[in-house]
């Protein structure tokens, strides 16, 4: 069996049952409209799972997910290093970070966008009993309509005909890079 079916599996069967270690979130991440979210559980081992969301919250939701699991302390402190290098991170409450990622979730699915594909897996290190009323407090979208902002790997004509259909024309803002 590959790594990644491993980890699938493991993720399945396990990770719900496991308590989380860390939360951490990007310190600007609701100026910004973009979080990163790395949570971690400690396996029985003394091994790490975790898994890294990338949320856009003025859109798309979850536009990127990723998770690992069975990393020693070394491979573990790299990984967060490599991670925390790019941008201020800073311990975030595991009960808000549920809050962003599932209410950024809602409010993409009602634009017509998905998570990526790989949140199915990465989900189960999350916990949806944590959500609660302080869901209704955080902000989505951009002074009350979404905005778009192209990334590099974004389908920009299927993101802005899914949004004229589901909200309607002038009732969106996007930013699209020149070229």
């Amino acid at each position: 069996m590959n790594q990644r079916k491993t980890a699938e599996k493991y993720f399945k069967t396990r990770a719900k049952d496991l308590p989380f270690h860390e939360c951490y979130i990007n310190a600007k991440w609701n100026e910004k409209g973009m979080a990163t979210v790395f949570i971690s559980k400690k396996q029985p081992s003394g091994n790490y799972i975790y898994a890294i969301f990338l949320i856009d919250i003025y859109c798309l939701g979850v536009k990127n997910a990723m998770f690992n699991f069975n990393q020693n302390s070394i491979k573990y402190e790299d990984l967060k290093s490599k991670l925390f290098s790019s941008e201020d991170f800073v311990l975030y409450d595991i009960v808000e970070t549920h809050n962003i990622i599932y209410g950024a979730i809602d409010y993409a699915e009602e634009l017509g966008f998905k998570p990526h594909k790989d949140f199915n897996i990465a989900e189960y290190i999350l916990n949806s009993d944590l959500i609660d009323d302080g869901i209704d407090e955080i902000e989505f979208g951009h002074n009350g309509k979404p905005l778009f902002v192209a990334g590099p790997d974004d389908n920009v004509n299927r993101i802005i005909n899914t949004l004229k259909r589901t909200v309607g024309e002038g009732n969106f803002y996007y930013i699209i890079p020149e070229g």
